[in-house]
Parts: structure tokens; C-alpha cells; sequence
């Protein structure tokens, strides 16, 4: 009796699936669309190519090495060139500073030469302490520019291949100068005619030359972040990763808010509200402002742990900065932008389940190809275009525009209205196709 039992329900419940042919297609093509976007979006972030712009004012043995390590690195391609004409040092500094690259590379006049002579320097100061000591001449700084937005990972693989650069040539410059002083160090004080007799003992390297063997670097890289906004702090993970996920939790409000209105529907709750005298709108705008107050405690929630939590793991506590009524002003457009889209959704879905398959997946999707999972700038080339189509791109750049690049209202204000706008045609559209609906025969 209970195997009939329960097997009626099972071929109840696989009835009422194969009925929903939408929510079917939506069970299976959904996920396998998602595994193909996220495959190939890191398949391809790890073999993407940054570009750095650079700046060769040396025009000397450095610039040249330099050159040389980058082209042997896949995923680093030097940029010496724009629209036919050769970059200074000022472009790169604008275009880096409006975030259009995110690398910029300038080595400054005379760097080789001023390099040589302060090897020589330093590797006379060793053979030959007890004469006067000349001043070592202050080498230039090589000049890193990044956005504040680009993630330590990729600083550092640009870093790293600068160091190997100024390593190599400081070996080499030392070594070279060492043999060329030796003969000078070995004669000192020596007649020809004793050296024939008691020839000179091998010289221990390391006791002779031990700078060869320092791991400090005398050729000073200079690393600055840039912005627009000219912006003073020094970015971090936590400041990158806090507000970026804060907008991935946001928009999963849409699928309570979607599925509140097909219950609705279904109940037949709608339709008694509408015979209490009370406008649609009222109910409408009630459900919204409702689910924005929980976004704004699910918000503070998550800043809250970025503050006082992370410290705790080691990490660097979350700054919101210095202007909550700018940061209040970018969530609520993203919180409008959620909510528009639960609405569009729960007015359009027909089902419960297809709105719980659709909307996580989509809003995974949008996070995807917006910058939240990956970097815009680490994505393929084809998909670069396609972030502006994903509302969590605009506020995820609004945030980073006031926390990281240090933004005033006018920066943040075309990201804010996007999601208000977005928020609106959402809403408008699902408003639109529901009344659209209920008029067909």
C-alpha cells in the first residue's frame, strides 16, 4: 500500500515536471550553459594576456633586457605604441589613471649609464676601502603605475619579471667591474718580480665581493597605484573583495522577491489584493521597499564582518572611507537594480521552479562576465565588450570608484543611475507583460 502510495506521488511530481516543458529546458540547459561560461572563463584567464604600457627613455642595456624578459612571458605584452605614435610617459600616466590600462612601465634617462658608473662605484668601494670614497651616484627610479583595481596576483607577475630584470643586470654590472678592478687590486703594492716568484692564492668570491651575493637590489623599482581621482590609499584584497561580493549577495534577493510573486499568483493571494481598496502599485511598492531594507541589513552584515571578522583571520579590516551618504547612494541603485529584477522575473516566470533554476544562475552568470569571479581586464578580449551588459559590472565599478579610486559623486553618478535605470525598465517591462497577459483571451 505504501509502494503504491509512493509511487503515485513520484509519478505526480515527474508529471507536473514534464508539464513545465519551460522549467525542463530551463533544469537542464541553464546549468550546462553556466559550466561552459565558467570553463571557459577560466580556461582562459590563465592564459590571457595583460597589456603594460612602456616607456623607454633609457634607450640602454635595461630597456633592451626588459624587452627581452616581457616577450618571453605569455602573459605580459609591452605596449611602446599608440594609434601609430610612441607613448610618453604622461600618456601612460593618463590612460593607466582612467583605468583603460592597468599597467604602466616608464624608465627614466640615463638609467643604464647611471646603473654602470654606481656598480663601478660600489665594487671600487670594496677592493679599495682604505681610499677616499666617492659618493654613489643616486640611481633613478623605474616607475610602476597600476589601477587600484588590479588584483595582487597580476602586480605581482609584473613585479616579479622587473625584479628578475634588475637582478640580472646588477650580476652583471658587478661582475664586470669586478674583473675589470681586480688586476688593479691584485698589482697594488706588488712588484712584477714577486709575483713571478710566489704566484697569488685563489680569491674566495664571497669574501672579496659579498654584495654579489646580497639579496638587495640597488636599481630602485618604484611601485604607485593611479587614478583619476588621485587617490591615496593603498588597495587590498579585502577592500577589493568585500564591496564585489557585497553586490553578488545583493542580487540573489531577486529570487525570494520572484518567488514571493508567483506564490502570490498561484495562491490566488493576488487576486484578493486587488479587490481590497488598495492600488497595485501600493502592494507593489510595499513588497520592494520590504526587500530593500533586508538588502541593506544583508549589506551591513557583510561590512560589518569585513570590519570586524577579517582582522581576526589575519587580514586587513574593510574601509568604507570617508563618504557613507556616496556609498549609500551607489547600493541603493543596486539594490533598485535587484529588486527590478526579481519583479521582472516573478512577473514573467510561470513556475516557482524555473525562477529557482533561472535566477541563480543568471545572476552567476552576470558575476561572471561583470568583474566579480574574474577581473574584466584578465577575461578574453571577446568577452571584455559584454560586461557593460551586466548590472553587477556597473556596481561593482561604482564602489571601486569611490573606495579604491577615491570618487566624488560625479564619478559614481553614471553607475548609480545605470542600476536606477535598470532597476526601472525591469520593473516596467515585467509590469507591462503581466497586464499584457491578463488581457489575452
Amino acid at each position: 500500500m505504501i509502494g503504491v502510495k509512493l509511487s503515485a506521488s513520484i509519478a505526480k511530481e515527474l508529471l507536473l515536471l514534464v508539464r513545465d516543458r519551460a522549467g525542463l529546458v530551463l533544469l537542464f540547459v541553464m546549468p550546462a550553459f553556466l559550466v561552459i561560461v565558467i570553463t571557459l572563463i577560466q580556461e582562459k584567464v590563465t592564459t590571457t594576456t595583460v597589456e603594460v604600457l612602456f616607456v623607454d627613455n633609457d634607450k640602454g642595456a635595461i630597456g633592451t633586457e626588459i624587452r627581452d624578459l616581457f616577450s618571453r612571458i605569455d602573459t605580459l605584452r609591452l605596449v611602446t605604441k599608440l594609434d601609430g605614435a610612441d607613448l610618453s610617459a604622461e600618456r601612460v600616466r593618463r590612460l593607466v589613471a582612467a583605468g583603460r590600462y592597468q599597467f604602466g612601465v616608464v624608465l627614466p634617462a640615463g638609467l643604464s649609464d647611471i646603473a654602470d658608473k654606481a656598480a663601478r662605484q660600489q665594487v671600487a668601494h670594496h677592493l679599495f676601502p682604505e681610499r677616499e670614497k666617492e659618493a654613489i651616484a643616486a640611481i633613478p627610479e623605474i616607475l610602476v603605475w597600476f589601477d587600484p583595481t588590479v588584483h595582487g596576483s597580476f602586480r605581482a607577475a609584473v613585479r616579479t619579471a622587473l625584479d628578475r630584470v634588475v637582478a640580472g643586470v646588477q650580476t652583471r654590472l658587478l661582475v664586470e667591474h669586478s674583473l675589470a678592478l681586480l688586476p688593479e687590486k691584485i698589482g697594488e703594492g706588488v712588484s712584477p718580480q714577486m709575483l713571478q716568484a710566489f704566484p697569488l692564492p685563489k680569491l674566495d668570491a664571497r669574501e672579496l665581493l659579498p654584495q654579489l651575493f646580497e639579496e638587495t637590489a640597488f636599481i630602485p623599482v618604484a611601485e604607485h597605484f593611479i587614478s583619476a581621482m588621485q587617490f591615496t590609499r593603498q588597495p587590498t584584497a579585502v577592500q577589493q573583495n568585500v564591496p564585489a561580493w557585497a553586490i553578488f549577495g545583493i542580487f540573489f534577493i531577486a529570487v525570494p522577491l520572484a518567488g514571493s510573486l508567483i506564490k502570490e499568483r498561484d495562491s490566488g493571494t493576488l487576486l484578493r489584493l486587488r479587490v481590497l481598496p488598495v492600488s497595485y502599485l501600493t502592494v507593489v511598492s510595499g513588497k520592494i521597499l520590504a526587500y530593500m531594507a533586508v538588502c541593506l541589513v544583508q549589506f551591513a552584515v557583510i561590512v560589518g564582518a569585513g570590519i570586524f571578522i577579517l582582522p581576526l583571520l589575519g587580514l586587513p579590516a574593510f574601509d568604507p572611507g570617508g563618504e557613507p551618504l556616496l556609498l549609500l547612494l551607489v547600493l541603493l541603485g543596486i539594490i533598485a537594480a535587484a529588486c527590478g529584477y526579481g519583479i521582472c522575473l516573478g512577473m514573467i516566470g510561470r513556475t516557482y521552479e524555473q525562477i529557482a533554476v533561472f535566477a541563480p544562475v543568471s545572476i552567476v552568470i552576470g558575476a561572471a562576465i561583470g568583474g566579480i569571479m574574474v577581473p574584466v581586464y584578465a577575461l578574453p578580449e571577446f568577452l571584455r565588450p559584454i560586461c557593460l551588459i551586466s548590472p553587477l559590472y556597473w556596481g561593482e565599478s561604482g564602489f571601486y570608484d569611490l573606495l579604491l579610486r577615491g570618487g566624488g559623486l560625479r564619478e559614481i553618478l553614471p553607475e548609480t543611475l545605470g542600476l536606477l535605470a535598470f532597476g526601472l525598465a525591469a520593473t516596467i517591462c515585467g509590469v507591462l507583460y503581466a497586464a499584457a497577459k491578463r488581457k489575452r483571451p
